[in-house]
């Protein structure tokens, strides 16, 4: 197998990058050569998404040109598609099916597609993702998968589908790998999951004690990004969480998704928590960091939302103010409750987008401004920018990757910020 090339496709999260890095360690451990793109390859691996409607035909319409490019190529789909909707797939000769929860078993695939012979590894096995061989695509930056699935049932969710129920990792397996990538360059860490808020409810521990034990015993300069962090749970957290968060190689950094600023819309979507839970953790963390970062999600054109619903998420995010906003149009997902229901027009879904996002964009705008003539300490993670203690981006004339420097920044234009080094 050692003459093999493969090529890996990733879309969706930044799970969905740790497995593909993962999926690339396990190959080139065996002997086989990462290649940069399709054509250089013998093997086309497409990691996918199904978060989205759109997302999932883009892929859908992807594999079907590669197949029709590529046709003597073997290829692999992974990530969330094959476990979800595997009748989405027509296996052909030469291709081959893998779980999101399966690809420590990728070289089995590898082998039976190079014998000719068909294979679907589907299911959950239980395995933990954390301490793998990988391929990191940012030297500095090691995305940290802390557990996989939820304890959330929403009723618009299709990854549930594809990931099932929590299973938190190894305490010590994710320090152990931390600790090892640190001496390997990164100084960057994202600890990262579908809801990290939950971690450790299966296994008898919690995120504050994960993230005491990583900064007691991981030492260095380097820092900590949190995921995506669930009202529902992280209010069973909060006082420990915001006490631990005190240190200071942990970014003031809360991406914590409301959906809507509607209980009923609440209700409907199965979220857990009400309008109000989400305004006690905003009020929490900023009465604790008022510099902190607060990033939110919103569906908008949930079936059945009223035009008074749609205004109370307006509501919701002009008294709360998050740092930025992730909005997306309603996507109907097959085999969930929400599919059964009647969709909005599309024109009406369409016109309150484009509200929720202009009013969502002057805010961000706005809080962007408050920024101009800060000074202190920044990573730089990528070619031309870093990141301050806040997870703020700031563009920087810099190239040094995974060098702490300190700044100022002098000048912001729209989102963006832009400084210097001093």
């Amino acid at each position: 197998m050692t003459k093999i090339n493969f090529y890996v496709e990733t879309y969706g999260c930044s799970a969905n990058i740790s497995d593909s890095e993962i999926i690339s360690g396990i190959l080139t451990g065996a002997g086989l050569n990462l290649v940069e793109k399709p054509e250089f390859s013998d093997l086309i691996i497409i990691n996918t998404c199904i978060v989205k409607q759109p997302t999932e035909n883009k892929i859908l319409d992807r594999i079907k040109k590669i197949k029709e490019k590529f046709p003597e190529k073997k290829l692999i789909i992974s990530g969330c598609l094959p476990e979800a909707y595997p009748n989405l797939l027509n296996t052909t000769k030469g291709m081959g099916l893998i779980s999101t929860h399966r690809i420590t078993e990728i070289l089995k695939v590898v082998r039976k597609l190079f014998n000719n012979k068909q294979i679907n590894l589907l299911g959950n096995t239980k395995i933990e993702k954390v301490g793998l061989p990988k391929i990191r695509k940012n030297k500095t930056t090691n995305i940290v998968q802390i557990c996989s699935g939820c304890l959330g049932n929403c009723s618009y969710c299709g990854t549930k589908l594809a990931k099932g129920t929590l299973i938190s990792y190894s305490l010590k397996k994710i320090i152990k790998e931390i600790k090892d990538a640190k001496e390997q360059g990164c100084k960057e860490f994202w600890l990262t999951g579908q809801d990290i808020s939950c971690y450790g409810f299966d296994i008898d521990s919690s995120l504050p004690e994960l993230l005491k034990n990583i900064v007691e015993e991981v030492k260095g300069n380097y820092f900590i990004r949190l995921g995506m962090l669930n009202p529902s749970h992280i209010l069973k957290i909060m006082d420990n969480m915001l006490k631990v968060c005190e240190d200071e190689k942990i970014f003031k950094f809360f991406h914590i998704p409301v959906q809507s600023g509607s209980d009923k819309i609440l209700k409907d979507m199965n979220r857990q928590y009400t309008v109000d839970d989400f305004k006690k953790v905003v009020n929490k963390i900023r009465g604790k960091f008022p510099e902190a970062t607060i990033g939110t999600d919103l569906i908008i054109g949930y079936p059945n939302e009223t035009e008074k619903e749609f205004n109370e998420t307006l509501k919701l995010i002009e008294e709360t103010k998050p740092e930025w906003t992730n909005i997306s149009k309603f996507s109907s997902r097959k085999n969930t409750k929400a599919a059964d229901l009647k969709p909005l027009k599309s024109e009406t879904v369409k016109e309150r987008v484009l509200i929720a996002d202009k009013l969502a964009n002057e805010i961000s705008k706005e809080k962007s401004k408050k920024w101009i003539n800060w000074s202190g300490k920044i990573l730089i993670d990528n070619f031309g920018s870093g990141r301050n203690f806040a997870y703020r981006c700031i563009y920087l004339n810099s190239k040094e990757i995974g060098k702490f420097v300190e700044v100022k920044i002098n000048k912001v234009n729209g989102l963006k910020l832009f400084g210097e080094i001093i």
